[in-house]
């Protein structure tokens, strides 16, 4: 009886912290381990996620953005995935990795563009998968200053 007990408050509070995310349109951001976490989801459940590495590494390697489509699939940056945002008519390339000039150059635009974005859609793969409305609100609260999200040398 005991045992069940505790299994039924930490899957409650699991539960509990796992609909917190469920607003939709809100960036929400978190912090571990040097590690910020900034995070939307839209209303069909998709998740884009903007990872800033602002002391967990030396040089900011962990620096990237993750995005799960609502069925769990997974379309990041990576060599099979190309990522690309449109942001007010303008396209933004996400690189799969930083520490080389092209991928510091495309993350810089897309992290100016990204701060100041009240509607944004996802295209992987070079089609559009995605769309995100943020509030201007918590635009502005959570990432209203990226400078430091980036590859450092």
């Amino acid at each position: 009886m005991n045992v069940y007990f505790k299994t039924l408050i930490f899957s409650t509070t699991l539960l509990a912290t796992v609909s917190a995310q469920a607003i939709t349109n809100i960036w929400n951001s978190e912090f571990g381990q040097g590690v910020s976490q900034n995070s939307i989801q839209n209303e069909q459940g998709d998740v884009f996620t903007i990872n800033c590495d602002i002391g967990y590494s030396e040089n900011g390697e962990l620096t990237g953005v993750k995005f799960t489509l609502a069925n769990g699939q997974d379309l990041s940056p990576s060599d099979s995935n190309t990522l690309e945002l449109l942001i007010n008519g303008n396209a933004y390339w996400i690189p799969d990795s930083l520490g080389w000039r092209n991928g510091d150059n495309a993350w810089y635009s897309f992290r100016e563009a990204i701060q100041s974005a009240t509607q944004f859609d996802v295209y992987a793969n070079q089609k559009k998968v995605a769309s995100f409305v943020p509030t201007p609100q918590s635009t502005k609260t959570v990432l209203g200053d990226l400078s430091e999200c980036e590859y450092r040398n």
